[in-house]
């Protein structure tokens, strides 16, 4: 039994020095001078900060990828080249003030909104309209005889349930209605 266990642990550490000789070979490559190069190429101002989901981002990846292409490098055919699509959602939302009458509330205190409900730096409502959950589904409906256009729309977040069962998928687990009105308004758009 002793001598098995020698035996693997023998091939195993030659395995394991034949990586650190190839990883070794590939690291002594690396020069200071084509880091600051290659880094100072995707931190210039050339390509926007680079922040997930802008222009400048893209920039940044496809001249990684023009680099892996020079290095003659090969992507993963199952990729069809260096970059793999993942959708991504932008939006912001910087609060200012929200007023009902005399009233000023607070944001994340007395009220939320979702980025994207308002193309508008500012709307207005006279009326404030309780539309339950917010839910538009052919199970459950809380807009069923409610005008809702013009008006300020308050909701619940999340989803109801009925004797531990949600009432949208009828089950143990909430829909897709039982996730943020933000979660659900990115699903829709897939």
């Amino acid at each position: 039994m002793k001598y098995y266990f020698v035996v693997i642990i023998c091939l195993l550490s030659l395995h394991v020095f034949s990586q650190t000789d190839t990883a070794l070979k590939y690291a002594e490559t690396i020069t200071r001078d084509d880091l600051k190069k290659q880094l100072t190429i995707v931190a210039s101002a050339e390509m926007e900060g680079r922040e997930t989901g802008t222009e400048g981002q893209r920039k940044a990846a496809a001249y990684i990828e023009s680099q892996f292409k020079e290095l003659g490098l090969k992507s993963p055919e199952s990729m069809h080249g260096f970059q793999q699509y993942y959708p991504l959602f932008k939006d912001s939302l910087i609060p200012k003030s929200f007023k009902i009458g005399g009233n000023t509330l607070v944001f994340g205190k007395d009220y939320i909104l979702t980025p994207g409900s308002s193309k508008e730096d500012e709307f207005k409502g006279k009326e404030i309209i309780f539309a339950g959950y917010g839910i538009e589904d052919k199970n459950y409906n809380d807009y069923n005889g409610k005008d809702v256009k013009d008006k300020v729309v308050l909701i619940y977040s999340g989803e109801p349930k009925a004797d531990g069962k949600f009432l949208i998928s009828g089950a143990d687990k909430p829909s897709v209605w039982g996730f943020s009105i933000t979660k659900k308004a990115n699903l829709a758009k897939q």
